[in-house]
């Protein structure tokens, strides 16, 4: 009883937060969107702000997850392929928690405390990741050499962006990033963005022959 009684917390507070932002959303609202007792959100997660932390903390666990598993490379994959694996796993982890990808996201635009340890924790290991592939396929010469730094910071722009700003993809393109259709052309895309941004030229000429498939999807729109 006490875990489902948490998870009801968990899922109500991720609604509400994400909606509401942190200021907006009172404790009691919370319970009342969860059908507990008010004291419950005290009693399991210590308030507000504890509650807030762990919804923070199980988001980013999850997603350190999947960046270890998008790392992991065989001897026989290329840094392009690495990549892309690694780009897929981590939109698939935030369109899977959508709700609380965009409170993370939008939290993590501001300057507090809990945001600065996250980011020693947590991002600062996005980043090591990020640039040891763009590195690796830089020195292979599979990507061309160029500033490290704002390659990643390009990249997880695209990464995060359509879990940061759903309202804006949804209001001006009628796009859902919480939608699969989404994440497959979406994926389509940043192949050919990758390979040209990053490739040395054969790597960009061999991914702009389009399929029949990405041809249509363009042409319906």
């Amino acid at each position: 009883m006490s875990e489902a009684t948490k998870v009801k917390i968990l899922t109500s507070a991720t609604a509400l937060f994400q909606r509401q932002g942190y200021d907006g959303t009172s404790v009691r609202d919370i319970a009342q969107d969860a059908s507990v007792n008010i004291a419950l959100v005290s009693y399991y997660f210590g308030g507000k702000k504890g509650l807030f932390e762990s919804l923070m903390i199980q988001f980013y666990e999850g997603y350190m997850q999947e960046l270890d598993k998008g790392c992991k490379q065989s001897d026989e994959e290329s840094s392009y392929d690495s990549l892309i694996d690694l780009v897929r796993a981590l939109i698939n982890y935030q369109r899977s928690q959508h709700q609380l990808a965009r409170m993370v996201h939008r939290e993590m635009s501001f300057d507090s405390t809990l945001v600065r340890e996250v980011m020693a924790t947590y991002l600062q290991k996005e980043k090591h990741e990020l640039s040891r592939l763009v590195k690796q396929g830089m020195a292979s010469g599979q990507f061309r050499k160029q500033p490290v730094d704002f390659v990643i910071i390009q990249l997880r722009s695209m990464i995060t962006l359509p879990f940061m700003s759903p309202q804006y993809l949804w209001e001006l393109f009628q796009l859902s990033p919480k939608e699969s259709y989404f994440t497959d052309r979406y994926m389509d895309h940043l192949k050919q963005w990758i390979a040209s941004g990053l490739g040395n030229g054969s790597l960009a000429l061999h991914l702009n022959k389009p399929t029949i498939r990405i041809k249509q999807m363009y042409e319906s729109r």
